[in-house]
């Protein structure tokens, strides 16, 4: 399967917005690391778990529901009508019933979670901001499922832009400190959620069908268990964090997982524009499409480990630029985590084959046996190597989750995989976070450390080649795809 024009302008289209969302992060996050301190980012980051769970366990996992019936009903308008009306209006009905418990409750929430009461209005405020963006990835799932991808990519700015804003404004001139950035958050999702909302439904059917609607949450919440292993993957380490160390610590570790985590998201913008065309393969053609999404899986693995790599190489440069020196320990979370994050290719790629087959169940025996490991490495690694061992045991668990859900999704649906490209490109990952992690600690002359580093973006360019993925026709399509753009409207 090769990929269009039209997919390569939309994964451009989709990379624009993430993009500059990490741009606008980088310009301001060295603002805020000197405006707020390790302490107040270790209390935004332990305000956000419990709404990091109670959000999709409230949801019952609509939004993961109707992304996957989409596909299904898509030939179907009366169909697809009641799927996305009923889906919509469970999930705003959920925030107004939720949030009134969460209310009463929320001194008793951050006493448990941060170890003190007085963040329980921080506690709350990000669970409704969490709200509103589970509704936002709600609308953005379907538009990126309908190929509108300029339209998904002005939301996504927008909130990043007004998030940002906002937050500057209340941490600079208010001096709100970490409530700054907690309101600021809000006020984004607030008002790109209500945009979006008028916009999507501007002309849409209201049809409501309560069997479509269940039929929706049976197979969502085949998926819930996932969060709540999720939020223990996330939040764990945190957690022994702040009560072996301090709230500072959990700050530095979250500026490291953060930035490391942002390829995450940069895979999951490339793979908004892949996904469409994968799961048509997969639904359209069912097994007879299996060497085609296996090269379509090279393709997405070499466009999405190739910021990964970029990332490890030069994790020392990009915080000496955006953080002062007390956030210096966050480079090796960077390059650790980052190696975790490789294997989540994997992660993102596999979730059609649990769809396609409709066995989502899978999903929570194989994250359980993931969170065991992390909560296993946490609580062996935090105490001997604190910072660092936190860092290893998310990419130990990271690698696990993925390994074992790829290994049962080719069980259910199988790809073929070229396991001697894959393999070669993971080597490449593995070699140069374990050069630049190791020559962090000893005495080494920097130009010999840079040689070193671009001898492994030469490997894996000669890699992208020798697995034809780097050639001259493809180098005119992303030409073509860039400096031709169609003069009609998107469809």
């Amino acid at each position: 399967m090769a990929l269009t024009e039209k997919n390569i302008r939309n994964i451009f289209i989709y990379a624009i917005p993430k993009f500059a969302s990490y741009g606008l992060n980088l310009i301001t996050l060295p603002i805020l690391t000197r405006l707020l301190t390790p302490e107040d980012f270790g209390v935004i980051i332990l305000a956000g778990a419990f709404p990091a769970i109670a959000v999709s366990v409230f949801t019952f996992g609509v939004t993961f529901g109707a992304e996957r019936y989409y596909f299904e009903y898509r030939k179907d308008s009366e169909k697809l009508s009641a799927l996305i009306f009923s889906s919509q209006l469970f999930l705003y009905l959920s925030l107004i019933v939720s949030s009134v418990p969460v209310f009463i409750l929320k001194e008793f929430i951050s006493k448990i979670i941060i170890g003190d009461s007085k963040y329980g209005f921080a506690v709350f405020t990000i669970f409704i901001s969490a709200y509103f963006n589970q509704i936002i990835t709600f609308y953005l799932r379907l538009y990126q499922n309908m190929e509108k991808a300029v339209t998904h990519s002005v939301f996504t700015i927008t909130q990043a832009v007004v998030s940002i804003a906002s937050s500057l404004l209340l941490v600079w001139y208010f001096k709100m400190s970490y409530m700054g950035m907690i309101y600021g958050s809000f006020t984004g999702a607030f008002v790109v959620c209500l945009a979006i909302l008028f916009h999507f439904n501007k002309n849409s059917k209201i049809v409501f069908n309560g069997r479509i609607l269940l039929e929706n949450i049976k197979y969502g919440l085949q998926v819930v268990p996932k969060s709540f292993t999720g939020f223990i993957n996330r939040f764990f380490d945190k957690y022994m964090l702040n009560n072996m160390l301090s709230l500072s610590v959990v700050g530095i570790f979250n500026i490291g997982q953060t930035i490391g985590n942002t390829m995450f998201f940069i895979m999951g913008t490339v793979w908004s524009s892949f996904q469409p065309v994968y799961y048509r393969e997969v639904f359209d053609k069912g097994k007879e499409g299996s060497a085609s999404v296996g090269r379509l899986f090279t393709i997405f693995a070499y466009v999405s480990l190739t910021p990964v790599l970029l990332l490890i190489l030069f994790a020392q440069e990009i915080v000496y630029i955006i953080a002062p020196v007390p956030y210096y320990e966050a480079i090796d979370i960077i390059i650790i985590v980052s190696g975790g994050v490789a294997t989540q290719v994997f992660g993102i790629y596999v979730g059609v084959q649990y769809a396609y087959s409709k066995k989502a169940y899978w999903i929570f025996p194989v994250t359980v046996v993931g969170t065991l490991a992390n909560v296993a490495a946490n609580i062996f690694l935090i105490p001997k190597f604190g910072l660092i061992g936190a860092g290893f045991s998310t990419a130990i668990s990271t690698s696990v989750i993925n390994a074992i859900l790829t290994f049962i999704g080719q069980k259910l649906y199988r790809i073929q995989y070229d396991w001697k490209i894959i393999i070669s490109l993971y080597a490449i990952i593995l070699g140069a976070m374990t050069s630049v992690f190791y020559l962090r600690f000893i005495e080494f002359n920097n130009i010999y450390l840079y040689l070193i580093k671009l001898t492994f973006i030469v490997l894996f360019i000669f890699a992208g080649i020798k697995a034809k993925l780097i050639t001259r026709q493809s180098i005119e399509k992303v030409q073509s795809a860039l400096f031709n753009f169609p003069k009609r409207k998107e469809a």
